[in-house]
């Protein structure tokens, strides 16, 4: 007999059916005993009496929670259930029986989880068991589906970008060092040099999602040393605001998604309402939303960055202001941002680039990239770059290369912001941080870099 989904039971109702998955409760009465069982798709009673199979019931009396088990039996209506039916059990089998006691206490619905979160990410495969990580990584696909779809549907082409390159893509020390054969190579920061390579093939538009890296040791609620990016690039652009106009609308269609798909779980699950932005995110420079800040008390990190608390306080003053949730800040310092960003011609000290933030959290940098050779290789020279670590990436130019941008999505921090979870950690599958290899390592004192 196929397997039936417990969400599917209420069409069978009179009919005997085969459900699997895990014991979520038992509750022995004595000679009845209920047992709750549990799959991806929802709950559902189950039931055996010590006057029916006395095998079966035995069984039944013998499993622990979280065992995992094959029920064959008679769906019944049973008005004392939420439901309004539950399982009279006529066969089982048990496929798997579980230690105990668990590892970590298993999230309850309505109510935080009691288990230290370091012990419960050492224990992620337990700890994503929970409704409410199970619903998390439900939306995190419809998430990764809703930007790749809608990309797609707005002429992009996919690319996978290499996560092992000969140079690296940002520049800095912050990359991972790795031994190719007799060679020095490194953990890619991000696609971003490939993405370029997608432009000057005359690709138009291009998009990857994939792993990217950061060898930062930053013990925040936001940082990771591993992570997926989607990436987007634009070409024939004339204007960085093209880009933004383009990730907004991806946010706003990937919003849509989740909240038609999911949002009344979301509501029922995390207490949420998922908000879609209605016309265009508001727009702000960093001297102005400095000088907002000022006013409002908070004190300045420096000219060209946000401290947390600075980003904090953007979303609330910028939501007060203009009712929306996101706001592209632009006009940053050019000695602040990537090599790669394109200088404004009308003020060379600034970068044609943005980041927007989202409820107190920066979730994406991007700008209108340098396409002209003799320039990208000056920028490379401004930052201390060497010309011949990057005489590949130089080449993409040196053949003719249309003007373009784009940006990147860190998807983790970007589903955190969703959900409203504390820690990015809660939002990644299995996270690696500076402390963190899948599970925890002891390097020493944690540092609190931000």
């Amino acid at each position: 007999m196929e397997r039936t989904y417990i969400s599917q039971l209420n069409e069978y109702i009179g009919k005997k059916v085969r459900v699997r998955g895990r014991v979520d409760t038992i509750r022995d009465q004595g000679k009845i005993i209920f047992l709750v069982l549990r799959d991806k798709s929802g709950k559902v009673q189950t039931v055996s009496w010590s006057g029916g199979n006395i095998e079966v019931f035995n069984t039944v009396k013998g499993l622990v929670p979280e065992s995992v088990v094959d029920i064959t039996g008679l769906v019944k209506k049973a008005k004392q259930v939420a439901s309004g039916y539950e399982i009279e059990i006529q066969e089982i089998k048990i496929d798997s029986v579980s230690k105990t006691p668990l590892p970590i206490v298993i999230e309850q619905p309505y109510s935080k989880n009691i288990s230290n979160l370091d012990k419960r990410i050492d224990y992620r495969w337990i700890d994503l068991r929970s409704e409410r990580n199970s619903l998390m990584m439900s939306v995190a696909t419809e998430m990764g589906n809703s930007f790749r779809e809608f990309c797609i549907n707005n002429r992009c082409i996919e690319i996978q970008a290499p996560s092992i390159i000969g140079s690296s893509s940002e520049g800095g020390s912050e990359v991972f060092e790795v031994k190719y054969f007799d060679k020095k190579a490194y953990l890619s920061q991000s696609p971003q040099l490939h993405k370029q390579m997608g432009i000057a093939a005359d690709l138009d538009r291009v998009f990857s999602i994939g792993p990217a890296f950061r060898a930062e040791k930053s013990f925040t609620t936001r940082h990771l040393t591993e992570y997926t990016s989607f990436d987007v690039e634009l070409g024939y652009i004339d204007s960085f605001k093209e880009v933004c106009k383009f990730e907004q609308e991806m946010i706003k269609y990937t919003l849509k998604n989740i909240k038609e798909k999911y949002g009344e779980e979301i509501k029922k699950v995390f207490d949420l309402e998922i908000k879609v932005p209605q016309g265009d995110f508001p727009y702000i420079t960093v001297k102005d939303i400095k000088e907002k800040l000022a006013k409002a008390g908070i004190p300045s990190k420096d000219d060209g960055d946000f401290s947390p608390e600075e980003e904090r306080a953007i979303s609330e003053i910028m939501e007060k202001e203009t009712g929306c949730e996101f706001v592209f800040v632009y006009d940053y310092p050019h000695k602040k941002r990537a090599f790669y960003h394109m200088k404004d011609s009308n003020k060379p000290p600034l970068a044609l680039g943005f980041d927007l933030f989202w409820k107190g959290i920066e979730i994406t940098s991007g700008s209108q990239r340098e396409h002209r050779y003799e320039n990208i290789k000056e920028n490379a020279k401004e930052r201390g770059i060497s010309e011949e670590s990057l005489n590949e990436y130089f080449e993409y130019f040196e053949y003719g290369c249309p003007p373009h941008g784009g940006f990147a999505i860190g998807t983790e921090r970007f589903l955190m912001q969703l959900l409203d979870y504390s820690s990015i950690l809660e939002t990644t599958y299995s996270p690696n941080t500076p402390n963190r290899l899948g599970k925890l390592i002891n390097i020493g004192k944690k540092e609190t870099t931000k």
